[in-house]
């Protein structure tokens, strides 16, 4: 079990390069994605990434919580090669396994992009919803928009990451032709994991909370099918075509809320495994939620 603190702090969260890709597009999503997979279909991504830095102090640190994260990716490596990475946070350091590379947050950005857009507009619930809760790339759009300007949008996205403990520099610029700016943000587990941990105390985080916590049945695998999850998802085509599925959100532990980061990136390279491979380190990771750490935030 590897023990991470990782302070993050505010950044300018990169959303102008994050338009809302389509290749996070699930059977009952709006989002359009122009890939296809072998069964259920391929679900189009949805913002661009942004880098969110680890703690300003970083270093090893004692969680609370006994718990061998490594086994869960070790598991799902047997099972679909590729990649794969966790972290936990109980709102101050991280518990991480595999790997914690900041790649594209593709929908999962959707989330900050929420909040800004509402404190804003409290209107803009109407988009808020379909963008939360079918991961809507139409909708997240407008969101994006509302904000004003690229330069505008990813500061107010930066600010709200940075009050969630994030440095995340927010992709302002589309980088890739069918995909959203703010999508393309880079944003690693552990990062999404403090968030997570934070969301709570960020102001406008618990009506997000209570909009991730009626995520549509479709998009409701890997971590959706943790007690008491409030999650949001996303996932999206690499340049070689080669999915990538990104997850975090809070669930119910033993000790209160528990916040979980995931990305899978299954050998196959299919949406479908992506998937698959997320609810495999759910699976293995349910049994541990008693012994996990609760997330604090403040």
């Amino acid at each position: 079990m590897r023990k991470i603190l990782a302070a993050l702090l505010v950044m300018t969260a990169p959303l102008g390069a994050c338009a809302i890709p389509e290749g996070e597009q699930s059977a009952q999503l709006t989002e359009t994605v122009t890939l296809t997979s072998t069964s259920a279909p391929t679900p189009s991504p949805d913002l661009s990434p942004t880098t969110a830095p680890a703690d300003p102090t970083p270093g090893e640190r004692p969680i609370p919580g006994d718990v061998e994260l490594q086994p869960l990716i070790d598991a799902a490596l047997a099972s679909f090669g590729g990649s794969a990475g966790i972290a936990v946070s109980d709102g101050s350091s991280e518990l991480t396994a595999g790997d914690d590379a900041a790649l594209p947050a593709w929908s999962t950005i959707k989330v900050p992009l929420t909040i800004a857009a509402l404190r804003q507009d409290p209107g803009a619930l109407q988009w808020a919803t379909p963008a939360i809760q079918n991961s809507d790339n139409d909708a997240a759009t407008a969101l994006w928009n509302s904000l004003g300007d690229p330069a505008t949008a990813g500061a107010a996205i930066a600010q709200v990451l940075g009050e969630g403990g994030n440095q995340v520099v927010v992709n302002t610029e589309v980088i890739r032709s069918g995909f959203s700016s703010f999508g393309q943000t880079a944003w690693s587990p552990s990062q999404q994991a403090r968030f997570a941990a934070q969301l709570p105390c960020v102001t406008g985080g618990q009506q997000l909370l209570g909009l991730m916590a009626g995520i549509a049945p479709s998009q409701a695998q890997g971590l959706g099918t943790l007690p008491g999850a409030r999650f949001k998802g996303g996932w999206g085509p690499d340049l070689q075509g080669t999915y990538d599925l990104r997850q975090f959100g809070l669930f119910s532990g033993g000790q209160g809320d528990v916040a979980v980061a995931i990305s899978t990136h299954p050998a196959s390279g299919t949406y479908e495994d992506a998937q698959a491979m997320a609810t495999q380190i759910a699976a293995g990771l349910a049994p541990m939620l008693a012994d996990l750490p609760a997330a604090t935030c403040g």
